[in-house]
């Protein structure tokens, strides 16, 4: 599995490129109305050999707006969607593919519109370990 939490990892890549909309993992506050929250899911077993891996990411944005949601999605999509290799700390991701387009999955409990989009990573953590090596 990947050296670093993928979900952090992707929030710190969206912070350095400008994203301005609040970022958060794992779960979402009850507050600001308008968040990002990206979820780490599966997408592939790693390779059992090799220190290559491929996360899943639920990135999901909350707003009063669905063309403000989708929008915000949308910036994010077109930073992310195979963009050329980068590393965050220790691990360098090779590829981000879209799995799905954006989608409303629904409203929360105050009525905000919820949209996400679904990601697998390629990544390929720096260091070995135990039984698999480094690329």
């Amino acid at each position: 599995m990947s050296q670093n939490n993928p979900a952090s990892d992707i929030r710190t890549q969206l912070i350095a490129d400008g994203v301005t909309t609040p970022i958060f993992t794992g779960g979402e506050p009850k507050s600001p109305n308008e968040v990002i929250t990206i979820y780490n899911t599966s997408e592939e077993p790693p390779s059992p050999k090799f220190l290559l891996d491929f996360p899943g990411l639920q990135v999901r944005c909350r707003s009063t707006s669905y063309d403000a949601a989708y929008a915000i999605l949308l910036g994010v999509f077109d930073i992310l969607v195979g963009r050329p290799p980068f590393v965050v700390s220790t691990t360098r991701y090779t590829g981000v593919m879209a799995t799905t387009n954006i989608l409303e999955i629904g409203r929360d409990e105050n009525d905000r519109r919820i949209l996400v989009f679904n990601l697998k990573l390629i990544t390929e953590a720096q260091k070995g370990t135990q039984h698999r090596k480094a690329l």
